[in-house]
């Protein structure tokens, strides 16, 4: 083996695209994805077995420093295990770059059967976990929860403190308040969490039914309140369940029903009616369901089957809608709603919860919607409604039913609603597909053709439960799409196993993350945000510290490793051959040849961000390869006059190519006279936030494209 290691370093030694770091060696193409390292996340002792690398077990920090995982095994400092037999265990990376883990499992009760009836689970974190909620039968650590009975908890992940949520302040809690697992909602940093209980578990509640709650980090308060701010004597629900979405992340905003009616409630204020008729029509609403809400919670959608809004723009097409309801200073009398869909075409079949609404923009004004004809659609504030997969026309796929990000499902969207990744299936064909669409370029991709993708990683089978409330991280809101492959998607990538994979949307690359030739399948689990941290399982072994063939779990992540753990096993590369090619790219996106013409200028930022550029370029052809130097690590922007802006994000200094593309007017124009001629305006934008900018003139050239 170390024979093997010498001669691998030594051929990556000569190849100027491979990259040697000190805890795993990873190839990167030229003018593909950041240089990464792999991290063994998992540690040594692992109690002589597998972690557990099934559904939706592994759940990443937001910002990447921490992973949870489970196991069967009871090691290190774990109390023991939880929900038939589980123990969740949370890893931290330390300021030293070394990751240590430890149990948070609590303690359970000795006579507890740990079965679904009364188990313990860790059920969902807060976003950077430190708190987690956990489900369990009357835990003895404390003495204020029901006795006898489940009971919610909220644990410090560090310290492993553990504070009741299920706390009544009025009538004792009955055997069936708690006695199947479900969210209702929670704050990003688990302070606040939504509870329905059957029990008055406040004085003020209404008697004999359900009442919506929120527990506040420690207070307890009744969310059902009507918009006078009474108690309805029907009570209150929060719907749907199992979902982190109908609370916004600040715990400030909840959702909840009453009456078949859909209620936004206000910390500090009155509740909304958000199903409000604001047309001629002043009936309640009818078959309201919630479908999403943006993470401030002033903006809320649903569905429902009645017209909320008439007159010529209204809703005038019978079925299901989707609406838009906005906050305001006075929801009585202002106008609230805006009708998204307008043919009544809106998924409301199985009726529910992420039928219609696939995902929006985090300020609620850019909205991917799932019409039951099949089609996905979206629509822009100002704009309007257009279909963007109009699906009977891509060889018959259909789009499954997407849910929306908060919950296990296929489809995400990107802060700013550029981006939606999604999985497609064909009709009577198993394999999953990736696609990746490009708002701004109307541009599909599929990311993972001609192979399946997955989001979930299936190398163990123990029959995990998914976890409430959550799903990978796998699009990053720069464009970024990771995914698993069991296809070679790229030439490195030999093995014929599930594999790692990274595509950037404005670069349109595709790199292999694992290493592509090992027997041993690898699979994504879960990703940081930013996508710098990039979370799989795998059996193979990766850092010289990992000396068994149980399943692990690693962190591939951005940056130059510390001088800790020298690597065993990395993908080799050659040059452009990590690189892929990905069917969905236009045919009149090919690249033309590429000359230089004058001096190279630089751009500010010795010490920063820093560029140097040629002072002009000629195409031939509508397209080209830029090359750029860059001074440091950091994301560099381009746009012009007929220029398709976009944008790469690099994780060192070094030489990027950019894919300059003309848009569809300048495309025309250089067809009619046979040269266009543009400035490529630069800015790169460094980690310690100096900033550099570059200039170039750019000639595209209608001559025949030569050296293709």
């Amino acid at each position: 083996m170390l024979r093997g290691e010498t001669a691998f370093r030594l051929r990556c030694l000569a190849v100027a695209s491979c990259v040697v770091v000190a805890c795993g060696v990873l190839g990167v193409s030229a003018g593909a994805a950041e240089v990464r390292h792999y991290e063994r996340v998992s540690p040594a002792d692992k109690g002589s077995g597998d972690i557990i690398g099934e559904g939706l077990a592994i759940v990443a920090a937001k910002s990447g420093d921490g992973a949870t995982f489970e196991s069967r095994l009871v090691f290190g400092d774990a109390l023991g295990s939880g929900n038939v037999g589980r123990t969740t265990y949370l890893a931290r990376r330390g300021a030293d770059g070394q990751w240590s883990t430890h149990g948070i499992t609590p303690r359970s009760r000795p006579d507890a059967i740990q079965v679904l009836t009364s188990g313990t689970k860790v059920e969902v974190f807060s976003d950077d976990l430190s708190r987690a909620l956990v489900w369990a039968y009357d835990l003895p650590a404390l003495t204020d929860d029901a006795p006898d009975l489940n009971n919610f908890y909220i644990e410090d992940t560090a310290t492993g403190a553990l504070r009741t949520i299920s706390h009544s302040q009025a009538d004792p809690l009955t055997l069936i308040d708690f006695f199947n697992r479900t969210l209702w909602g929670a704050s990003a940093d688990l302070k606040h969490v939504g509870v329905v209980s059957a029990t008055r578990m406040l004085s003020e509640a209404a008697p004999g039914v359900e009442n919506a709650y929120k527990w506040d980090d420690g207070a307890l308060s009744l969310v059902g309140l009507l918009p006078d701010d009474t108690v309805p004597s029907g009570g209150s629900t929060i719907a749907p369940v199992d979902t982190r979405a109908t609370m916004s992340a600040d715990g400030s905003r909840s959702i909840f029903l009453s009456g078949g009616q859909l209620y936004l409630h206000v910390d500090g204020g009155r509740s909304m009616l958000v199903s409000q008729p604001e047309g001629s029509d002043t009936n309640p609403a009818s078959n309201v369901h919630f479908e999403g809400m943006t993470p401030d919670g002033k903006t809320v959608f649903f569905v429902t089957d009645s017209p909320l809004l008439t007159g010529p723009d209204g809703d005038n097409a019978s079925g299901p809608d989707l609406y838009r309801f906005t906050e305001t200073a006075d929801p009585a009398g202002d106008s609230n709603l805006t009708l998204i869909t307008t043919s009544g075409g809106a998924l409301n079949d199985p009726p529910g919860y992420g039928a219609a609404l696939v995902g929006m923009s985090d300020d609620g004004r850019r909205v991917y919607v799932h019409d039951s004809g099949g089609r996905l659609d979206v629509w822009e504030e100002g704009s309007g409604i257009r279909t963007v997969d109009p699906t009977v026309t891509r060889g018959g796929e259909l789009p499954k039913h997407l849910s929306l990000t908060a919950t296990p499902g296929n489809a995400r969207v990107s802060a700013d609603g550029e981006w939606l990744a999604y999985i497609t299936q064909r009709p009577f064909d198993p394999i999953d597909r990736m696609y990746l669409y490009s708002l701004r370029d109307d541009r599909f991709t599929c990311v993972s053709c001609p192979s399946d993708a997955s989001l979930i990683p299936t190398l163990t089978n123990s029959g995990r439960l998914d976890y409430d409330g959550f799903r990978p991280r796998f699009l990053s809101n720069d464009g970024t799409v990771f995914f698993s492959a069991t296809a070679d998607l790229v030439p490195q990538d030999s093995n014929g196993v599930a594999d790692v994979y990274e595509y950037d949307g404005p670069s349109r690359t595709l790199t292999l993350l694992t290493s592509g030739k090992s027997r041993q399948p690898s699979m994504f689990a879960d990703a940081s945000a930013s996508g710098d941290d990039v979370f799989f399982v795998t059996r193979q072994q990766l850092v010289a510290s990992d000396t068994d063939d149980y399943v692990d779990l690693y962190d591939v992540r951005v940056g130059a490793a510390p001088p800790s753990q020298p690597s065993l096993v990395a993908p080799p590369c050659d040059g452009d051959a990590c690189q892929g090619t990905l069917s969905g790219a236009p045919a009149d996106d090919s690249l033309g040849s590429l000359s230089f013409e004058g001096d190279e200028t630089s751009g500010p930022g010795a010490r920063g961000a820093g560029l140097t550029v040629r002072r002009s370029v000629a195409f031939q052809g509508a397209a080209g390869l830029l090359g750029v130097k860059l001074k440091s690590a950091g994301r560099l922007r381009w746009s012009g006059r007929g220029l398709i802006a976009d944008s790469v994000k690099r994780g060192s200094a070094g030489r990027v190519r950019l894919h300059l593309r003309l848009n569809h007017r300048a495309r025309a124009g250089l067809r009619r006279s046979g040269r266009y001629v543009t400035t490529v305006h630069l800015r790169m934008f460094a980690p310690d936030g100096t900033k550099a900018t570059g200039a170039v003139r750019v000639i595209f050239s209608a001559a025949a494209r030569k050296g293709r």
